[in-house]
This record gives C-alpha cells, structure tokens and sequence, in this order.
C-alpha cells in the first residue's frame, strides 16, 4: 500500500471538514460545465472519488443515467452510482472500465497522482463522439514552502504543459488556474491541516522537529500555497 493511499485512508474521517481548497475546485469545476450549458450526460465515469464530496456536487448540477465511480480504496459514498470500481486508475487497461464508452469523465484534485500521459491515451478510446473530458489537479507552485523547506515534492506540471498534451487528442475548452495562499495561526497548525487532509504524502518522511517548525514561521510565516488548475476538453 502507497504512502499516499495510506494518509487518505488515515484521513477519510477529517478529509471534507479540512480541504476548503478541494472543494472551492469541485465548485469550479461545475461551473465551467454549468456555464457552458454542458447538463446531460448518459454514461458517467468519476475517477479518484474519495469520500463523494464532488460526486455529490456533480450530481446536482448534471443529469445522467449511470455514474461510474473509481478509487483505489473503498471510501463509503453517499452519491447514486450504477458501480464502483476499486482499482488503480495507472492500471486502468486491466479493469473492465476500460473496455466502456463514457460522455463525460471527471475528477477533483486527482491526476497529479497519476500517469497522466497513460490517462490521457486511455481516455481518448474511452470517450464516446464529443464526449467531455473534465479534471483538476495541481500546478508547480502547489506546497512551494513545503518543497523549499524540505526539498520533496510530487512532481507538478504547469498549466502551458498539461495543455499541450491534452491538445494532441483534445479540443481544450478551457483551461485556467489559480494560487490559493492559507494561512494559519501556527506552523503545528499548518501541519496538521496537511495531515487531517490526507495530501502530506511525499516521496519519503521528514522529521518535524522545534527547529524545522521555528524556521518555517520565520521564513513562510505560517503560509501554504496551494496551486489549483483545470481542465474541460472534448474529443
């Protein structure tokens, strides 16, 4: 089991209640749909779900007739689904998703944990005729003090480089960013968010000692950056 599995798992219980970020995305997300009078939708699949914040979200603004559901661990969500696929979406060609035809697949704040150049590929044999593909994920900026402090990171791709590869199989509709900077009370403060959310998963642990957390305040003074992007594009 993945160290990021591992902390969504731990934080399955606190993750809606500690991602504003996540949810102002889920937001977006349907807004771009809504305001380019995208409503109705047969097949539906929604990759990397977690507890059902935006499954939820979604299914109030759409109308469709069966709604697919994928993570790679059962989290209980309260969304209508005709089948949840528990699976590794980097594994996808193994599971019998892959051989399905969908009008609109989607996530929230998932892909920067995927292959995207796989995922993109995958999608376009998976898309019906006009079929829309719609995500967030998060651009190079995302937890810049976490990477200056520590020198981990997820690697994060910019706007201008997931547009250029959404672009040899897609029509991009839109594309479009934003830099959300939290603040908090105290460094301890900020670190605990980053555990109750479940997104502290890095490449390898660090020690969070007196001094690593005086040095955070003094230098990013309690200060997170996250770097939200998203993504509508038809096939």
């Amino acid at each position: 089991m993945g160290r990021a599995l591992q902390s969504f798992i731990r934080a399955k219980d606190t993750y809606n209640t500690n991602t504003p970020v996540q949810k102002d995305m889920a937001k977006e997300l349907c807004k771009m749909l809504i305001e380019s009078d995208l409503s109705c939708f047969d097949e539906v699949l929604e990759f990397g779900c977690g507890t059902g914040e935006f499954s939820q979200m979604l299914q109030k603004n759409i109308k469709f007739k069966k709604y697919f559901l994928n993570d790679i661990y059962f989290f209980e969500n309260p969304c209508r689904y005709e089948e949840f696929g528990i699976f590794d979406m980097n594994k996808l060609k193994n599971h019998h998703f892959y051989t399905k035809k969908f009008d609109l697949i989607t996530s929230n704040a998932c892909m920067q944990w995927l292959k995207i150049d796989d995922l993109l590929e995958n999608f376009t044999s998976m898309l019906n005729k006009n079929g829309i593909l719609l995500f967030s994920t998060f651009g190079e900026k995302n937890f810049i003090q976490i990477k200056q402090s520590t020198n981990l990171s997820l690697d994060y791709l910019s706007l201008e480089q997931i547009s250029k590869k959404l672009s040899t199989n897609f029509k991009v509709l839109q594309a479009k960013e934003k830099v959300v900077n939290l603040k908090f009370n105290s460094t301890l403060e900020l670190f605990k968010h980053l555990k109750l959310s479940g997104v502290n998963a890095l490449q390898k642990k660090f020690f969070i000692g007196k001094e690593f957390l005086k040095n955070y305040e003094k230098e990013f003074q309690n200060t997170l950056t996250y770097h939200p992007l998203f993504f509508m594009c038809q096939i």
